[in-house]
């Protein structure tokens, strides 16, 4: 007789788990209807465009009681990652969403529903060696491209005389998703066509644009990941990302401010506005409750939106929070920016980039810069 390995017995147990896990919520399922959360501002300007949305037990559980929370996260692992993306909104098939209901999380493709579901079922090695080939950090490092800015000066211009420029890179920016694209820039018309390998056509862009305004015309040090955390799926990109995160303050522990940059996925008339005759794309700032740092990250965000429009009314639409983590644990000045959505252009977006350069620097530098 074939003795079962102790994999075996491992896959049969986590099945078990699974499948009584996926009975109770079945039997216990239920409908609640909530508000969203209320935005920091109000107005115009702090408008957050959410539809009153029907939470299933696994919501219920995961934003009362701490307990439900782990107990579910040992039976789903990448329910702790695949939640985090919960609020970029894109239509899946319905079958996918009725799995959804129950998950907590709405697969996009039936690879994201077994690897979200079922991540016990992938071999321990091979799961390491994705890991190691795709996300080792020394590897990480040929992504960051940092370049000290007190070597990167024009010929002819004095140092910056803010003494904490001197120490490494102060700001970090990476992209969870970072595929995260502009419809106008890509020829596409679907919002959930708004993603593109072209990098210089995503969050991405962006990203360059941001750091090289901060670096040029504030001389504020920045290191900005080009590492690609959703290439072959959204699911487990905020793991992915996480590790992007350590391995640069690991390296650098003078990145004091980290950004997040995405791209919402709200049409147009929502996340576009004229200033002074000028196109902007406008920001929302996201903050997740479930980690330490979250007042802070909050009253960082909220300051940052509070000073943009100061600047530039109607380009922020404030600040949203949720039960989620994105990586905030780790700094108590790390922001997630959706910058624009699907229906922006890139000159729209570099426009807001410079409005935002400007906030951040008014924030970190010990003299307050004039708008540009």
């Amino acid at each position: 007789m074939r003795r079962v390995s102790s994999v075996e017995k491992r896959k049969v147990r986590l099945l078990v788990a699974q499948g009584l896990s996926i009975i109770l919520l079945l039997a216990f399922s239920l409908s609640v209807k909530v508000s969203p959360a209320v935005p920091a501002l109000s107005g115009p300007a702090a408008e957050v465009d959410q539809d009153l949305r029907t939470l299933s037990v696994f919501d219920f559980l995961w934003k009362k009681d701490s307990l439900a929370k782990e107990v579910l996260r040992l039976a789903f692992p990448m329910l702790r990652y695949a939640e985090e993306g919960r609020h970029d909104g894109h239509e899946a098939p319905i079958l996918f969403r009725v799995a959804g209901y129950f998950l907590g999380f709405i697969p996009q493709s039936a690879k994201d529903l077994a690897f979200g579901g079922f991540p016990g079922f992938l071999l321990e090695s091979e799961a390491l060696e994705a890991s190691v080939t795709l996300y080792d950090p020394r590897k990480l490092e040929d992504d960051w491209g940092y370049t000290p800015v007190m070597f990167s000066l024009p010929p002819g211009e004095a140092p910056p005389t803010a003494a904490l420029l001197s120490g490494g890179p102060l700001v970090a920016i990476y992209h969870t998703h970072a595929t995260e694209s502009y419809l106008p820039e890509i020829g596409k018309t679907q919002a959930t066509e708004a993603f593109s390998s072209n990098m210089s056509k995503t969050v991405m862009r962006v990203g360059d644009l941001l750091a090289q305004e901060l670096e040029t015309r504030y001389r504020i040090p920045v290191l900005h990941s080009r590492t690609v955390h959703d290439a072959e799926t959204r699911v487990g990109a905020y793991y992915r990302s996480e590790q992007t995160v350590r391995a640069i303050l690991d390296k650098y522990p003078s990145c004091t401010y980290l950004i997040d940059l995405h791209r919402d996925s709200q049409p147009r008339s929502i996340t576009a506005v004229t200033i002074r005759g000028k196109p902007y794309a406008r920001v929302l700032f996201v903050v997740g409750t479930d980690n330490p740092n979250w007042v802070k990250n909050y009253e960082f965000s909220r300051k940052l939106s509070e000073k943009l429009e100061e600047a530039y009314p109607g380009i922020s639409r404030g600040v949203f929070y949720e039960s989620a983590v994105y990586n905030q644990k780790y700094s108590p000045n790390a922001i997630l920016v959706e910058c624009g959505g699907v229906g922006n252009t890139m000159e729209e977006c570099e426009n807001t980039v410079k409005a935002l350069a400007w906030a951040l620097a008014s924030l970190i530098l010990p003299a307050a810069p004039d708008a540009p």
